[in-house]
């Protein structure tokens, strides 16, 4: 739900060009790659949120990476990070979508999967693990029996299903000699490591609103929201019966923004809240050692 209110704030608040601007139709796939990479906008939503054409693609094409990270760029696509549990375990890649859900290739429409002659880390075997709400307990003793088990239930059950582990598991970072082995005991710790691998820390810091919470619509009611399931339900009944001309709804201001460490900021304009934004939600998040944004009042 909270990734629902973020698409709406970014959606509604930050991004003024016009809803019918089609100028993304003239880009190459490799323009809108480049733009996705560097929007500045772009933030993380769950794997549930992108679209099902795209799942598709990532079941089919990637049944054998776990999915670390989701993000949004609200202009121009979807950017997936993807790490490779079998073949190329510790590889990483990144494979990006266009707002419908089609995938995006490199300039002569060729499929973007990376393949590194280097790794970042790889497992050690044997593992065990269960697919989905599956009660067989798998035992891999190789890449390629991971890679071949987690094939074979895709095409049997056409769900991309992650392997949950039998934890703890070890992973070793580093090449002949020059070996560390690290023990993993759950997912989080997994993708930490993932994370590690590109420098990057599972540090952002996104908001949800503080309710009840108002919004100006296109018809000029006024909608009022008292949590974000009542606020999902009254914004799609709004337009499932409203005809007239497509608009964003408004936030009415001040509203308070809760961060995930407990926080709160109230914002009283457009531009306070797309401020919030880029302090709070973009790659890399904010200055932990800030207690205001400009124009807001963090507390």
């Amino acid at each position: 739900m909270k990734n629902l209110l973020l698409i709406f704030s970014l959606i509604f608040m930050v991004n003024s060009c016009d809803d019918n601007m089609s100028y993304t139709d003239e880009m190459t796939d490799l323009q809108l790659i480049e733009a996705i990479q560097a929007d500045p906008n772009k933030f993380e939503i769950d794997e549930v949120d992108i679209p099902q054409s795209s799942k598709l693609v990532v079941g089919l094409e990637y049944f054998d990476y776990m999915m670390f990270k989701a993000e949004i760029s609200p202009d121009y696509g979807y950017q997936l990070s993807l790490g490779d549990m079998a073949l190329d375990a510790g590889d990483m890649t990144e494979i990006y979508f266009t707002k419908d859900g089609r995938k995006l290739g490199n300039r002569g429409g060729m499929d973007d999967r990376k393949r590194h002659a280097k790794r970042c880390f790889k497992f050690v075997f044997p593992l065990s693990f269960t697919l989905g709400d599956q009660e067989a307990i798998y035992t891999v003793n190789d890449y390629r029996e991971l890679r071949d088990r987690l094939k074979t239930n895709y095409e049997e059950t056409g769900v991309k299903m992650k392997p949950d582990f039998t934890y703890p598991i070890q992973i070793q970072f580093g090449r002949g000699d020059d070996v560390e082995t690290a023990t993993i005991n759950s997912d989080k710790e997994l993708k930490e490591a993932f994370q590690a691998c590109r420098g990057e820390h599972d540090d952002k810091k996104c908001f949800s609103f503080a309710f009840p919470v108002s919004f100006t619509m296109p018809d000029d009611s006024v909608l009022t929201a008292e949590d974000e399931e009542d606020l999902e339900a009254k914004m799609k009944a709004f337009f499932e019966n409203y005809e007239g001309q497509k608009k964003r709804p408004r936030v009415v201001f001040p509203v308070d923004l809760i961060f995930e460490d407990s926080s709160t900021m109230t914002v009283n304009s457009p531009e306070e809240m797309k401020q919030a934004w880029k302090d709070n939600c973009k790659r890399g998040g904010g200055d932990d050692s800030e207690g205001e944004s400009e124009g807001g009042t963090r507390g």
